[in-house]
């Protein structure tokens, strides 16, 4: 059986008395059948190489109608070993044709051996001649361990004649009664632009505590544009303000594929300044690139697929500069505590050989 390797390297430049190179490296491996695959994270540094995270995921076909998938998530221990620390089980059955019922389990084990569940879902999905219907319900322990309802979502969608879609969108969290209630509704709907181009708005509504009703608290609009082989995604974010509907933020993403295959995607998140000359109702100045994203992917003559990322952040001055981390005790400046001082325990006045005065003892 023929396997497929994923290498994601994420590189990051260490700060320290002489500068060097880390990396944060993620390698998975998958079955050409698609049946197994496992991955794991190495931190690479200067003086040092650790491993810890490792998972491990099993497909298996058990009937026509049924599927399950489990995975296993090993952590490291301070003396190199692992130990299984998380358990994930999700069965997918067809029950009917069209109605598709999904499962899913999360387990937490201790060194001890101990289990519990920590989350359990349900989703029932109905294909309709228009759509589709889904439902998720999602349990967690309450203080006692018992598995409560937490909050339910349900979603429908309808494909109008013109090829438009329409998906409303409920959430629902459970009170301290059990009883569910309205958090959310998102209506969201998505239309073709043109032979390359989709536009996707989307309005949500959130419950005010003081009224108790549905209020319309922020809207987005998603547009996506192929041209040849350059794919570009911009999401807008706009919220009710003091003089309207403000934008608060945006993300463009551009990804451009070579001849040879490799592909190239930059991602700018963009927000407020926290720096601004405006006061008052002017305070609505244009949003500045706060965050890049930066990913190289490559294919490698054995099949590697080795993807690098670079993150990079706006500073003061406008100036992109790559993110750092050092695995290094800092002596200096933040992060440093000198050790404690201890005081010397007090000690008794030294005895005096001259005579004591008359009556005192």
């Amino acid at each position: 059986m023929k396997a497929r390797v994923m290498i994601v390297a994420v590189s990051c430049l260490v700060v320290s008395a002489a500068t060097s190179q880390a990396q944060v490296v993620v390698r998975g491996t998958e079955s050409s059948d698609q049946s197994t695959s496992s991955s794991r994270v190495d931190i690479i540094t200067p003086d040092r190489e650790i491993v810890p995270l490792i998972k491990e995921t099993r497909k298996t076909q058990e009937n026509e109608t049924t599927q399950r998938n489990e995975t296993i998530t090993r952590v490291r221990l301070n003396g190199g070993g692992y130990f299984d620390w998380q358990r994930s089980t999700t069965v997918k059955k067809e029950v009917a044709p069209g109605v598709t019922d999904v499962s899913s389990d999360v387990v937490q084990m201790d060194r001890q051996g101990g289990e519990r569940t920590t989350e359990r879902s349900t989703e029932t999905v109905v294909q309709t001649d228009n759509g589709e219907k889904s439902q998720t319900k999602v349990y967690t322990p309450n203080s006692t361990g018992r598995l409560v309802l937490d909050h339910v979502v349900t979603a429908t969608t309808v494909t109008e004649p013109g090829g438009r879609e329409k998906t409303t969108r409920v959430e629902q969290v459970a009170d301290v009664n059990g009883n569910l209630v309205v958090q959310n509704q998102i209506e969201g709907t998505t239309t073709e632009q043109g032979p390359n181009e989709t536009a996707t708005t989307a309005e949500t509504r959130s419950v005010n505590h003081l009224t108790g009703q549905l209020g319309v608290t922020g809207e987005s609009t998603t547009s996506t544009r192929t041209d040849g082989a350059t794919k570009q995604v911009e999401t807008v974010v706009r919220r009710p303000g003091r003089t309207g509907w403000e934008v608060t933020g945006s993300t463009t993403t551009t990804e451009t594929t070579a001849p040879d295959g490799s592909v190239t995607r930059e991602t700018i998140e963009s927000g407020r300044s926290l720096y601004s000359t405006y006061t008052g109702n002017q305070l609505l100045e244009p949003l500045v690139p706060q965050r890049k994203t930066i990913e190289h992917e490559t294919r490698q003559p054995d099949g590697t697929v080795v993807v690098q990322r670079d993150v990079f952040r706006r500073d003061v001055n406008g100036d992109w500069t790559p993110e750092t981390f050092s695995t290094n005790q800092p002596t200096t400046g933040l992060g440093s505590r000198p050790a404690p001082s201890v005081s010397p325990p007090p000690q008794p006045p030294p005895e005096s050989s001259e005579p004591l005065p008359n009556g005192a003892q």
